[in-house]
């Protein structure tokens, strides 16, 4: 088996990175690099994509030679691979394509990173409509993100339930894989001399408490950074340490801009703030190495996994997290730093928040602002791990340790992808043994707002052409029908027809005045497709080359 990967190819402005352009980019590199696949199919949109994915093979020192561009539509490809694995939810238009030509035939899988999005949300609805099977898996990176899904699936099933008065159930499978890190680029970028040059650069003292946050400065879609502030400011006032709180990243837009800047003027008196732009190139490797803490409060529910956690912990540093989403799977409170205490509004306080998001009366950003703003942080924990750390050299040094031994043990993309992979055979085993669910009957079209329009539309015409009739040649002079074959108006649409070079082997087995049983002819030409061949005989019908009798 060798697993097709659904690549639609990347960005590049590289200046303002997504944390979903980072993870992708991230997994497909890290699976040249340690997949065990010797060939690598790839179902691309075009050929920039295609070329985008054999210079990431490239960059691994994968010959691009083992790449291929498979068609979403060429079954036997996908067969031949027997799995398509695409890095977001939306693969259910390949789960219907699948259907179309059979859907034992491969299996698909797919990633969910942030799942609160409306076409997310929607999506997860439609595996219970689509036509999945157990031979199927969307990979949850954390376990409340399996939780959040699993919450729209069931709503799904109850809302069939009572729609029908039977059982729904979604066959897919919910697996927890986290996602990965390079933990040999974060060693490579850290110690000596990097630590130093790091912070002269930013005219650290020795005796300074550096707390990093990395990642996009947005605090709405991130993580508002009040919490961070405040915890830090009375961190650094009761552990009479001079303590100095880095942000490394890039700003959304300049309302972020302000608004970090004019709380951190606002909250921290004692502390230092500074902010490091991404891509300055005084800071080509952020600054992992500089800082002697990292602490990221996510409190959004945009957010699913977050690998900046992990990032530190390959650094080795201690992590200071809220137990927040799969923060909570990453960091082992007490072990490799501390997950601070989270509070959310109860089931039930947000179904206005709900339907205002559904009716577009809010957007997107209304909707994560409409939630946050009402999750808390507990800023007394976070202080008392703030003041551990600062004041603990030696907590620091063994929860950083304990942190980088996590990273290379659970998080390293070999054993990431190792799992990815052992997940994939065990698609195909069940692919292999597991009865189909919604076998496709032979009348049924894949799809059914699909079906055939000669089906949809039956009650359209005075009668139907079909190959219970005979047809019979009127214009036996090829060059006379060639005039009409040529003209714009006479050939429409090829897709349908037989190729057009045979078009004179079909002709010469009509005579004028002798039709010949359609029947018969598809018999006698067992090469052309059948369906086109019919389709073939109407057009000509339409041109008045041929003539019809029922």
């Amino acid at each position: 088996m060798a697993t097709a990967i659904n690549f639609d190819g990347l960005g590049s402005d590289d200046s303002r990175p997504l944390g979903i352009d980072v993870a992708t980019r991230e997994f497909v590199r890290a699976f040249f690099r340690c997949s065990t696949q010797e060939k690598f199919p790839c179902v691309c949109p075009n050929d920039t994509a295609l070329g985008q994915f054999k210079a990431y093979a490239q960059d691994e020192r994968i010959d691009p030679e083992r790449c291929h561009g498979v068609n979403q539509n060429d079954a036997d490809s996908l067969e031949q691979s027997g799995h398509l694995f695409r890095y977001d939810p939306g693969f259910i238009k390949h789960v219907w394509a699948r259907r179309q030509f059979g859907q034992q035939r491969y299996s698909i899988s797919g990633l969910v990173h942030a799942s609160s999005t409306d076409s997310a949300m929607e999506t997860f609805g439609q595996y219970l409509t689509a036509p999945t099977q157990s031979w199927d898996a969307l990979i949850c990176p954390s376990n409340s993100i399996k939780s959040a899904v699993m919450t729209v699936v069931e709503h799904w099933q109850d809302y069939l339930k009572q729609r029908t008065g039977s059982d729904f159930k979604c066959p897919m499978q919910f697996p927890v894989i986290p996602l990965g890190v390079d933990t040999r680029h974060f060693n490579a970028i850290t110690g000596e001399p990097k630590r130093s040059e790091q912070r002269e650069r930013l005219k650290i003292e020795n005796d300074e408490i550096v707390i990093l946050y990395s990642g996009r400065l947005n605090f709405i879609a991130k993580a508002n950074p009040l919490p961070l502030l405040l915890g830090v400011e009375r961190a650094a006032v009761e552990s009479k340490t001079p303590v100095h709180l880095v942000f490394c990243g890039y700003f959304n837009d300049e309302l972020n801009e302000q608004a970090f800047k004019e709380a951190a003027a606002s909250v921290c008196n004692l502390a230092k703030v500074s902010f490091i732009q991404h891509g300055d190139t005084d800071f080509p490797d952020g600054f992992w190495a500089g800082a002697d803490i990292f602490c990221s409060l996510a409190d959004n529910i945009q957010e699913s996994f977050g690998l900046t956690p992990i990032e530190a912990m390959a650094s080795g540093l201690p992590v200071v997290v809220s137990d927040w989403d799969g923060y909570r799977d990453t960091v082992r409170d007490g072990v490799d730093g501390y997950t601070i205490p989270t509070l959310a509004p109860r089931k039930g306080l947000g179904e206005d928040i709900a339907y205002k998001y559904f009716s577009s009366q809010s957007n997107y950003g209304d909707h994560l602002s409409a939630t946050q703003q009402s999750i808390s942080i507990d800023l007394d924990e976070l202080v008392k791990a703030f003041k551990h750390l600062i004041e603990t050299p030696s907590l620091r040094q063994k929860m950083g340790e304990a942190g980088k031994d996590r990273a290379n043990a659970v998080f390293a993309w070999p054993r990431i992808i190792m799992a990815y992979e052992e997940l994939w055979a065990e698609l195909a085993e069940r692919r292999a043994t597991a009865a189909e669910s919604a076998p496709r009957a032979k009348e049924m079209p894949f799809h059914p707002s699909y079906p055939d329009p000669f089906d949809m539309f039956a009650d359209f015409p005075s009668e139907h052409f079909s190959e219970s009739g005979e047809i019979e040649l009127v214009i036996k002079n090829w060059t006379e029908a060639m005039k009409l074959i040529s003209l714009k108006v006479g050939f429409v649409y090829p897709h349908s027809l037989i190729e057009l070079e045979d078009m004179p082997f079909l002709l010469g087995h009509l005579e004028p005045g002798a039709p010949v049983p359609i029947k018969v002819l598809i018999d006698l030409l067992p090469k052309l497709d059948s369906n086109n061949l019919v389709l073939t005989l109407a057009w000509l019908t339409k041109l008045g080359i041929c003539r019809y009798h029922p």
